[in-house]
């Protein structure tokens, strides 16, 4: 028994002495090596995104200028005058029908308007053409009230008063007198800033007198087109 506790003590020294032989060599030769520390990355902290701004609002568009506003406006017509008799101490003279003009600056105030028009005609004495003409130059102030009918379409009546200046090439009649005029027709709204005018008008100049001292009257009916363009 005590022999083979000493056997058994001889290899456990041995297997001792062999396992520290192993351990001296190994870190001799560095093959075991103390274990680096491990690396310790911090964590990165990113700020929250910013909050998207939202999308800008529409701005509204500027308003346009609405056709049935006020301003000043300038015209033109043209047309055809249906001359009344031209009566010299009551015996009546025929007149032909004639070119009738006009043209005027006014102001539109909505729904009345006021203006400044001139206009011209001239008409031939029917049995006579030796006579010549009778010629008149008018100036007027005038005066209208649009009625809206729709969107589009304005009736008006109208009235004016002014002077009239009546000759004939042979001064015969050579008078500026009284005039007033009175009226009516529709105008259409053809574009934003333009309207066409059709219209009626009766002229009457105050009673003239001849270089004969003949008490002189004429009157007459001017159917019109004509363009207004307001500003």
């Amino acid at each position: 028994m005590e022999k083979e506790m000493k056997q058994t003590f001889k290899i456990a020294s041995i297997a001792v002495a062999v396992f520290a032989g192993l351990g001296g060599t190994a870190l001799a030769n560095g093959t075991f090596r103390e274990a680096p520390a491990p690396v310790i990355v911090p964590e990165v902290v990113l700020p929250p995104p910013a909050p998207t701004p939202p999308p800008p609002r529409p701005q509204p568009a500027p308003p346009a200028k609405a056709p049935s506003s006020a301003g000043p406006y300038i015209s033109g017509a043209i047309g055809i005058g249906i001359a009344e008799d031209a009566e010299f101490d009551g015996i009546g003279y025929r007149l032909d029908n004639a070119l009738a003009l006009n043209g005027a600056i006014g102001y539109d105030f909505k729904p009345g308007r006021l203006e400044l028009g001139i206009g011209y005609q001239a008409h031939d004495y029917t049995d006579f053409p030796q006579y010549g003409d009778v010629s008149g130059l008018t100036v007027m102030a005038n005066g209208y009230y649009d009625f809206e009918a729709s969107k589009d379409v304005f009736p008006y009546v109208m009235a004016g008063l002014g002077i009239a200046d009546i000759n004939t090439p042979d001064d015969y009649v050579n008078e500026t007198v009284f005039a007033w005029q009175i009226g009516a027709g529709v105008g259409f709204k053809v574009a934003k800033d333009v309207t066409l005018d059709v219209g009626y008008r009766y002229l009457k100049p105050d009673d003239m007198t001849s270089v004969q001292n003949e008490n002189v009257s004429w009157a007459g009916h001017n159917v019109m087109v004509g363009l207004r363009y307001q500003f």
